[in-house]
């Protein structure tokens, strides 16, 4: 499994197109749901907009909701297919003000870590520029 993360309009998109140009895409940019990967095909597969699909989430228990993405993530990982994950790097900017976002931000940073443990190389996207950091 690949994680490519970076800022928003980084080039994260372009990279992943440039080296899987025949993968299937699941991305909630175009209203896709997260599990709807469970129907793709057996080729390479990329999923984007975590932190779409996050929002929607019950953020009451963050715990809970970065235990049931690590299993979605650990499900995926058992798909044995080459699957390339983009999340959006959250974690640099200016902290929000609403306690909700914060919450957001912090799960997503959360699941981010847990998506980079067990990729097997994760990359990152910054101007356009590609660092493999592992």
């Amino acid at each position: 499994m690949h994680l490519i993360i970076g800022g928003a309009y980084s080039g994260k998109r372009a990279y992943v197109k440039s080296k899987w140009p025949h993968a299937a895409w699941i991305t909630a940019y175009s209203g896709d749901h997260f599990l709807d990967w469970k129907k793709a095909d057996d080729g390479p597969l990329v999923l984007e907009g975590f932190e779409q699909w996050m929002e929607k989430e019950d953020l009451t228990d963050l715990k809970a909701v970065r235990t049931q993405y690590s299993e979605f993530l650990n499900e995926l990982l058992e798909r044995k297919q080459e699957t390339i994950i983009i999340m959006l790097e959250v974690g640099k900017g200016i902290v929000p003000v609403s306690e909700n976002e914060r919450r957001l931000r912090d799960v997503i940073g959360w699941i981010q870590q847990d998506a980079a443990a067990i990729c097997t190389d994760v990359h990152s996207v910054w101007h356009g520029l590609v660092k493999k950091v592992k």
